[in-house]
């Protein structure tokens, strides 16, 4: 009975090391499949942030090389007023389209970024470091946001509207951001003219016209930033896609 009852106690004990063993298996199995889910889904997550990063870059340009030729255009028009010699009104109004009309809004993409932070998928991105960089965007993002905010606001509650008796605008090109097809008539030459040694060549639009170039260098900086932000992020992105 005694040998009986220590086999069947050995037995016993196998059984459950066995069962405990399989358990372990299994549980290692599983969370080898978890960690094998998660990082082709970490994976998925990288290449649309890599999509979006590359786009916004080019977005960033795009604007960016818009408001350079605004603010060229600003300073030979402050350097104008500065001048003596005589005006040349085609000069004036060519360079107040360019003012007023160059810039490009800054397009951003955000869908896989709203997404990793909406759906929790932020903590599949194993990387500190990129994820210390992804969770800075709204910072940069505002930041930029709030010149673009400032310029627009001066430039045509301000700016503009102190161009009625200064300038001739209807002589101005039409945007060429407007479509090709709209069927719209065009608008002719206006028939009055303007001396514009006298309406700009005075101190008090000098400081208008020096203040919105001052506004276009707000945002020229926002948007060196801004892309400088973007590019180190993405090449940290790129070192982890697989």
């Amino acid at each position: 009975m005694e040998n009986k009852t220590s086999k069947y106690f050995k037995y016993a004990i196998g059984e459950i090391v066995l069962v405990v063993i399989g358990i372990l298996i299994a549980l290692q199995i599983n969370n080898w499949n978890n960690n094998r889910i998660e990082a082709l889904s970490e994976q998925t997550t990288l290449k649309s942030l890599q999509i979006d990063f590359k786009t916004n870059i080019n977005n960033v340009n795009d604007a960016y090389n818009s408001f350079m030729e605004a603010y060229e255009a600003s300073v030979s028009l402050l350097e104008i007023i500065k001048d003596d010699n005589s005006i040349d009104a085609s000069e004036i109004e060519h360079l107040l389209d360019d003012i007023i009309n160059k810039t490009k809004s800054l397009d951003i993409i955000t869908g896989s970024l709203d997404e990793i932070f909406n759906t929790g998928s932020f903590n599949l991105i194993r990387d500190p470091n990129l994820r210390k960089q992804l969770s800075n965007w709204s910072y940069y993002l505002t930041d930029t946001e709030d010149d673009i905010v400032i310029y627009r606001n001066y430039l045509f509650e301000f700016f503009i509207p102190s161009l009625t008796d200064k300038a001739i605008l209807r002589n101005m090109k039409v945007p060429a951001y407007f479509e090709d097809d709209l069927g719209l008539r065009n608008i002719t030459q206006s028939r009055f003219k303007i001396d514009y040694n006298k309406t700009i060549r005075t101190i008090e639009f000098e400081n208008e016209v020096y203040n919105n170039t001052l506004n276009y260098m707000y945002v020229l900086n926002s948007y060196k930033v801004f892309k400088s932000y973007l590019t180190n992020t993405l090449k940290r992105i790129e070192s982890n896609i697989k």
